[in-house]
């Protein structure tokens, strides 16, 4: 079974390698050692299924510029939970804690939970999915977007 302590340790890996990202200092094959060769994503705008390679990192250089311009200073893990699928496979959820900074330079914080698929591949943690609500509603809500 994947353990918590197992999802909280690699969901710290991962909250490096974005607060890495957004401070401009992005390793496209850090990022994209996180993922498994596959992945589904689920938000309201749709499902999305990609494989893991240049188009990820592709996808996730233009994510953390557009992060980084519409004010995003740090991302810090606050919990996880897990929920075992089976032996190799589990859903984690993990609390995030957002900080930016507006326009006018006042800071906001944001608050959200991801559900993230992770499977141990080859001994290591991998996301395989995610499912997330609606970010842009929320930057848009907090004068983001």
């Amino acid at each position: 079974m994947i353990s918590k302590t197992d999802a909280e340790t690699f969901f710290k890996t991962y909250e490096k390698v974005y607060r890495d990202a957004i401070a401009g200092n992005v390793n496209l094959n850090d990022v994209a050692g996180n993922y498994s060769t596959g992945f589904v994503s689920v938000t309201p705008a749709g499902v999305m299924v990609g494989e893991n390679g240049q188009q990820l990192k592709d996808i996730m250089k233009k994510g953390f510029e557009a992060y980084r311009a519409m004010g995003s200073k740090k991302m810090t893990c606050k919990e996880v939970s897990v929920t075992p699928i089976d032996q190799d496979h589990c859903v984690a959820k993990v609390q995030w804690s957002g900080e930016y900074e507006r326009k006018d330079k006042s800071p906001v914080t944001i608050d959200f939970e991801v559900d993230y698929l992770l499977e141990r591949r080859d001994g290591s943690l991998k996301v395989f999915g995610w499912i997330a609500g609606d970010e842009q509603a929320e930057f848009k809500k907090h004068g983001l977007a």
